[in-house]
């Protein structure tokens, strides 16, 4: 199920931060119990990217969009003529450590399943005042 973009954006280019920043406010909105870092996207839950791609007209007025969408084993985020990880790192202007640390559990102690709000924040930080490291890796610093 793919919701309508909304196509009033026009040709209106955003950039990566930008883009992040639609992706934080769709999150503050997104049920705990639909995300997941397991799959991109399939039966009704997905990680952050892939909620986002299937559900947030201002991400898919941008261009991003999933391949596959209806199989679990096959769906990933594609834009630009990218797929997977090269998609997202593209379509958000980020490195693909970057990428790791916001939207894999890598960037949150082994969780497969934070809090939208806890992603939302994060990428909040890493766009405004720099990256605020997870708790295990400042833990792991001292």
């Amino acid at each position: 199920m793919k919701y309508g973009a909304n196509r009033s954006v026009g040709g209106y280019i955003a950039s990566g931060t930008e883009r992040l920043e639609y992706l934080a406010t769709f999150l503050e909105n997104v049920s705990p119990d639909r995300l997941t870092f397991s799959r991109w996207y399939g039966t009704g839950k997905g990680c952050a990217v892939g909620l986002a791609a299937i559900q947030e007209a201002s991400i898919q007025a941008q261009g991003l969009s999933l391949a596959n969408e209806d199989s679990l084993k096959e769906c990933r985020p594609v834009y630009a003529g990218k797929s997977d990880w090269e998609a997202v790192t593209t379509f958000f202007g980020i490195s693909h450590e970057d990428a790791t640390l916001l939207f894999t559990p890598a960037g949150y102690g082994g969780e497969l399943r934070p809090h939208p709000h806890r992603i939302a924040a994060r990428i909040r930080s890493f766009t405004g005042a720099g990256f605020v490291p997870a708790k295990a890796e400042v833990t792991a610093l001292a």
